[in-house]
């Protein structure tokens, strides 16, 4: 029975499978090699746990175990799993599971083994050999220190891009150095390359620096001489195989069909036509190279420019059907004969095919190159020994050379470890590139069949979802064929999943089954779909829904974004409206589809808390923002922006007009020199703030280079009181991952400002510690996690990544009767390219898109089963002209369309216009300072004494002052209920509920915060705003007053000059209601409920004279003026 036989059956049996299931979980557990496929949620990390406690029973020493996983967090999940099952074990914790049993009587048997052999390992877990393969390949690197070419250890450096561009430039420099033989003929291969990249050095830069960053792809490439013959030979190999697939689909008896057609529209076509190739075909095209031309004819005959089979109508005089009784008859016969076919895909696919041309090929250039590389990895091996550090690539290859001398035979350590390790245990097999499965051949090269020693791996081909660290899942079908180098291994299917409900696993099942390739591919990396089974009960609400966001012809993208980002916060709060403790995720491809979400969220649910995972820049942060600023400022004196930006900031927070009357009338002096004009300072609005700061500034400058700069610009931060600008949890982690990135600088001595804004941007912010409930990643970064509900946005999204970003070379390893053969193509420069031949570089660039279309449907299989209970699925569908509905092309929408298309298309019915949200909706002022200037009260001495306390907060062009006993964070109160019922008024007031009051609370206590108040203070004052718009827009006077009017003015603003005097007033409310000008102002002072009318009458005649003011504007428009008090803390209108 096939594979694929096998799998239909299952399907059809799913107790059978479970069986099986069950039989292949107790046949892994058996002393012998075996490579174990485990679909998502099939508990694979358990069975790795017995396997390994299994193990422990049969070896001398735990060290003779080696588990290699891919993350250090799966390590140590690992490392916890085996010691946590030692641990109940040793205290007879017996589970009540049956999948628990087994480890725990496995673990009972460890424990008894190990207690024989003495090897104390609850006490001595490190003699548990679990490792990263970075970890593992570092390791062996230390033990053959003289092989490995270490001397000393050097740190590994996860981020080594400027060391990449040292190596570079090092490179391109030996096109000066010519002093010696050796050196000229260097310097001769850098011409040629810069000749080839029309010399754009910049350019060949760029390039040589991708090229480094992947040099364990193609480093055991580049060290060969190129054989132009081989290269020809691979290729037309590889082309032969491509024109097979072509021939099987089209074959001997339906080429037959068409001859009479083909000769006849070539018959009408010009010679020069593609198709008139036709004229005398009469015998059977075949898979043969230079039966190529006559494939392309035929694609050009039955297929459209973009692939698609010709219909009826398109067989026009064009394609050399014309309008006769006899080209009718033809027509209709090859549009039979095309309707008979079932894939014409791999026709089109006969147009990426490459010519054969030695001028296209150009293997020469790849020899040239070749060379160029070496130079640019031997520079690079140099910038690491200057450097000191090196990149995990490097580490990989000096395992390799640890275990391999130059003659390719095993070292003393790989004949040590042969001895040494008994079993090797692989995790997340489905993501190995190959330099890992080198290692692992080099691991077992010693190893016979039946001598007792084990390889164990497991992984999910359909979760092969690494591309971009040269992860192959090829690797993963050729080992499970034919082993890994000496070792054969067994193959084992699971089936169940633990995870997702019957509902969610159903559906995934039906879905995915088209949308994954039909066979297995090892060169294509294709994996065929493997069903799997719930084990899991049926639970209330769950399944799967879909969400259609239909965008107009005529909609732009950035509002069809904030539509879908809508319909996402409906779905979380209609989740956590039915449970607040669910967990959700929300995935996205890239972490662009993110920034409408989050940026809406952040505005205007400020009552959601949620963790971005590694989603928002650490540089778009205003802490971080003001830092990177205040550190270029003090290495930079005549760096008026960032100077401006560090006068602004919160500890200092001068205003535009402070700004503009220190630095708009001197545009050559620095901003410190200003800074030192007491004439120029005294002008200033925030002098005692700039005079407070000019003083910590000059003791900092007084310091500069006694101190590394960490410290320094640390310490400076502190005494401006940057601390106090932290506002949330997660400022204070972004201002440690600044300083901390500034730390990592310092150490190695690679510190400058320009440098310092490269790292940053590496960067992410802190997620909120408060929204663990609610998470948005990457699917890349979900992987291995689970959640009740799981929220898809972004599917009508394109999922290509860059190719714009070309390689310098491309490789591609063929295997040939059992033989590795190489095929590489050189990159072809824009002047070079022949737009209408197909070069080699472009037939292997087609190739590896094709890969990335694979593995791009099994990313979006990875993001649906991380789904435990709901999966929603959100996209935008783009409607056209005529009304239809279709997905764009290259997007997941496009893969599921044939499942989810109908619940699109008939959703037709295009939601609202979305509208941009009101600018004043954060009420976040322009300038956010300190209420005072910032010494920190830890630090105040008799200095801060003589330092004013008191400083303008707010700045209120309002004529009436408020009464005595308001305080100043009674002002910012007031002023924010001013501001809300200002937008209350704009957007009418039946629009604002109690709940959406109460989801505003974060967001006023920011703004509070950012006017200098702290504490009990603010949940006071945030209650006391909250009480006073509740009681606003639930009163009848409340809705009144605010009720939506023609020309009703609100927060109106008014100069008036009268003689020589100008006066601004600011009006709380007007309008015209029954031909009467209705003045109305707002009064938060506290009151009791029982005052009667007449007695509030009374205190609202204190601001009688207030209104007298406001109604003298107004005298000129002839029509009678009402006065009114409108107390907010009672909902009462007084009229005077």
């Amino acid at each position: 029975m096939t594979l694929d036989a096998a799998y239909t059956e299952h399907t059809a049996h799913p107790y059978f499978d479970l069986a099986a299931d069950a039989h292949n979980r107790l046949r892994a557990l058996e002393l012998k090699s075996f490579i174990v496929e485990a679909p998502a949620g099939a508990g694979k990390t358990e069975l790795l746990t017995q396997r390994y406690l299994k193990l422990l029973t049969t070896v001398n020493a735990p060290e003779e175990i080696i588990a290699i996983t891919f993350t250090n967090k799966a390590a140590a999940e690992m490392r916890a799993r085996i010691l946590d099952s030692l641990m109940k074990a040793a205290n007879q914790e017996k589970p009540q599971q049956a999948h628990k049993q087994i480890t725990y009587n496995l673990s009972l048997q460890a424990l008894q083994h190990a207690q024989l052999k003495d090897w104390q390992l609850i006490e001595n877990p490190s003699r548990l050999r679990i490792f990263t393969i970075d970890s593992l390949c570092a390791h062996l690197a230390r033990q053959m220190p003289l092989m490995s070419r270490f001397g000393a250890q050097p740190r590994v450096t996860e981020d080594a891009d400027s060391l990449y561009a040292q190596a570079a430039e090092q490179t391109l420099a030996l096109l000066e150095d010519k002093t010696h033989s050796e050196n000229k003929t260097h310097s001769e291969i850098v011409k040629a390359a810069l000749r080839y990249v029309d010399n754009d050095a910049s350019k060949l830069k760029k390039l040589l620096i991708a090229m480094l960053e992947k040099r364990d792809q193609w480093l055991h490439h580049a060290q060969y001489e190129v054989d132009a013959d081989a290269l020809q030979l691979t290729l037309q190999y590889l082309v032969e195989q491509d024109l097979a697939a072509v021939e099987l689909a089209i074959n001997a008896r339906v080429q037959h069909a068409l001859m009479p057609v083909a000769r006849f529209a070539a018959s009408n076509l010009p010679c020069d036509h593609p198709v008139a190739l036709l004229t005398d075909w009469e015998t059977p095209i075949t898979n043969k190279q230079a039966c190529l031309p006559m494939w392309r004819a035929l694609a050009d005959l039955m297929l459209t420019d973009k692939g698609e089979p010709r219909k009826l109508g398109g067989l026009n005089v064009k394609v050399g059907f014309p309008a006769t009784d006899d080209g009718r008859a033809q027509k209709q016969v090859l549009a039979d004969v095309i309707a008979s076919i079932a894939d014409l895909s791999v026709l089109h696919r006969v147009r990426s095919l490459p010519d054969f041309s030695h001028e296209s090929t150009g293997w020469q250039i790849i020899t040239m190159l070749s060379k160029l590389l070496n130079l640019a990895v031997a520079e690079l091996w140099l910038t690491f020994q200057r450097a000191g550090e090196v990149d995990f690539s490097e580490i990989a290859q000096r395992a390799t050379h640890a275990l391999t001398n130059h003659f390719g035979e095993p070292t003393e350590l790989a004949l040590k470890l042969d001895y040494q390790i008994q079993h090797l245990l692989v995790d997340e097999f489905q993501d190995t590139s190959p330099s890992q499965i080198a290692l692992l051949e080099q691991l077992t090269l010693g190893w016979q069949p039946d001598d007792g020693r084990t390889l164990f791996t497991v992984g999910d081909p359909m979760q092969s979802i690494y591309r971009f660290r040269k992860a192959n899942v090829g690797l993963f079908i050729d080992a499970a064929r034919h082993g890994v180098g000496n070792v054969r291994l067994e193959r084992l299917q699971l089936y169940r999943n633990n995870r997702s409900c019957p509902a969610v696993v159903d559906w995934i099942n039906h879905t995915f089954a088209p949308v994954f390739p039909p066979d297995d591919e090892v060169v294509q990396g294709a994996i065929h779909y493997r069903p799997f089974i719930a084990t899991k009960q049926e639970m209330p609400q769950s399944g799967v829904e879909v969400h259609p966001v239909i965008s107009p012809a005529d909609e732009t993208t950035e509002l069809a974004s904030q539509r879908e980002a809508e319909a996402v916060i409906s779905i979380i709060q209609a989740e956590r409206g039915a449970d607040p403790e669910r967990k959700i995720a929300v995935l996205v491809r890239s972490k662009k589809h993110l920034s409408a979400l989050v940026s809406r969220l952040r505005r205007d649910f400020r009552d959601v808390p949620f963790q971005a995972v590694e989603i928002e820049a650490l540089q778009g942060r205003q802490i971080v923002q003001d830092l990177l600023s205040l550190t270029h400022a003090l290495h930079h004196r005549a760096d008026r922006v960032h100077w401006l930006a560090t006068l602004r900031a919160p500890w200092c927070g001068l205003t535009l007009k402070d700004l503009h009357t220190l630095a708009g009338h001197d545009h050559q002096s620095t901003l410190w020199s200003l800074m030192q004009n007491d004439a120029l300072v005294s002008q200033l609005d925030g002098k005692a703030r700039l005079l407070h700061m000019r003083d910590i500034l000059a003791e900092a400058f007084a310091a500069q280079g006694r101190m590394n700069v960490s410290r320094w610009v640390r310490g400076l931060w502190l005494m401006l009181n940057g601390a106090a600008c932290l506002w949330a949890q997660s400022d204070v982690v972004d201002v440690q991952a600044f300083f901390s990135c500034l730390d990592r600088l310092d150490r190695s001595n690679q510190f400058s400002p320009e440098r310092m804004e490269s790292e940053i941007t590496k960067l992410f912010a802190a997620p909120d510690s408060r929204g663990g409930n609610l998470q948005m990643m990457t699917i890349h970064k979900s992987k291995g996690l689970e959640f009740d509900t799981v929220i898809l946005p972004g599917l009508g999204a394109a999922t290509g990544g860059n190719h714009d970003d070309k390689p310098l070379v491309l490789w591609e390893e063929v295997v040939i009767a059992h033989q590795r053969e190489l095929l590489a193509a050189p990159f072809v420069p824009k002047g070079a390219r022949d737009k209408e031949k197909v070069s080699p570089y472009d037939y292997l660039e087609a190739r590896e898109h094709e890969r990335d279309a694979n593995e791009s449907a099994r990313v979006l299989y990875v993001a649906a089963t991380r789904a435990e209970r709901k999966l929603h699925l959100v996209g935008v569908a783009n409607q056209n002209a005529k009304g239809e509905v279709k997905p764009a092309k290259n997007t997941y929408l496009d893969l599921l369309w044939p499942t989810i298309g109908e619940t699109f298309k008939q959703d037709v019915q295009v939601a609202g216009t979305a509208t941009a949200p009101d600018d004043i909706a954060d009420f976040t002022p322009q300038l956010v300072r300190l209420a005072q200037p910032g010494i920190p009260a830890i630090l105040r001495g008799e200095q801060s004494r003589a330092i004013p306390t008191q400083f303008n907060t707010h700045t209120d062009t309002r004529v009436n002052t408020k009464p005595s006993y308001q305080s100043s964070l009674d002002a910012d109160v007031g002023t924010l209920v001013h501001r809300y019922l200002e937008m209350i008024a704009q957007q009418g007031v039946m629009q604002w509920t109690v709940d959406k009051i109460a989801s505003l609370e974060y967001a006023m206590q920011h703004w509070l915060h950012q006017q200098g108040h702290a504490g009990q203070e603010v949940k006071a004052a945030v209650a006391a705003v909250q009480e006073m718009l509740i009681q606003t827009v639930s009163s009848v006077d409340g809705q009144w007053v605010l009720k939506v009017r023609p020309d009703a003015g609100t927060e109106l603003g008014i100069t008036h000059c009268h003689q020589s005097d100008v006066m601004s007033y600011v009006i709380d409310r007007t309008f015209i209601e029954d031909g009467v000008r209705w003045i109305v102002d707002y009064k938060s002072v506290a009151l009791e409920n029982h005052l009667t009318d007449d007695e509030l009458k009374v205190i609202a005649q204190q601001y009688q004279s207030q209104l007298d003011n406001y109604a003298m504007l107004f005298a000129d428009e002839g029509i009678p003026v009402k006065q009114a008090i409108y107390f907010l803390r009672l909902g009462r209108l007084i009229t005077l």
